[in-house]
């Protein structure tokens, strides 16, 4: 069979790949855990085997030449694999370092924070202490009540007002303030 291969016999070439494809992708999947990646190797190993069947020795095991095609081009797949996780890190890396700045940061916090403070001058007083110890610095109503000497349903009743105040005004104004009120006032 392997004469025949080497002078270009087509039936010789696609008994071989009958006799060894299910033994060679068997052992390929095995190590690739992919059975696309399997396929792709056991494609090029027998594009190999016939752009190169002049060069096979036909004194040695055939079987022996094809797993050792196939070794070289697992070896090949991982590498390639590792690169592309290698240069995937460095893109997030990169694009992740590239969009983060850290003044920048800082001077949409200021911003976002003035505005936030605009807004919250909007609530009139009672119901703005409540608001500011509630939903800015995170005391429960409970919390809250105690400290202003109320009661939690009072603290409640402000909240609510306070809730029905600002939606009004985002409704009235700017969009970019209905966002920032929903991350600092209705998600806390």
């Amino acid at each position: 069979m392997v004469l025949k291969l080497k002078n270009g016999d087509q039936n010789a070439f696609t008994k071989l790949m009958e006799v060894y494809k299910s033994l060679l992708a068997k052992r390929i999947l095995r190590i690739l855990k992919s059975p696309e990646e399997t396929e792709e190797v056991l494609q090029e190993l027998f594009v190999r085997v016939w752009i190169h069947r002049q060069k096979i020795n036909e004194e040695l095991p055939l079987q022996a030449y094809l797993f050792q095609i196939g070794k070289n081009l697992i070896y090949d797949a991982l590498r390639k694999a590792e690169r592309e996780k290698r240069f995937i890190e460095y893109y997030k890396h990169m694009h992740s370092s590239e969009t983060y700045n850290p003044i920048e940061e800082s001077l949409y916090k200021a911003e976002n924070r003035a505005l936030l403070d605009s807004l919250v001058s909007q609530i009139p007083e009672p119901s703005r202490a409540v608001f500011k110890l509630c939903k800015l610095e995170g005391l429960s109503y409970d919390e809250a009540a105690k400290k202003l000497s109320i009661s939690s349903a009072t603290v409640n009743s402000h909240i609510t007002k306070c809730n029905k105040i600002l939606r009004t005004y985002l409704k009235d104004n700017n969009v970019l303030l209905a966002l920032l009120a929903a991350e600092y006032i209705f998600l806390s």
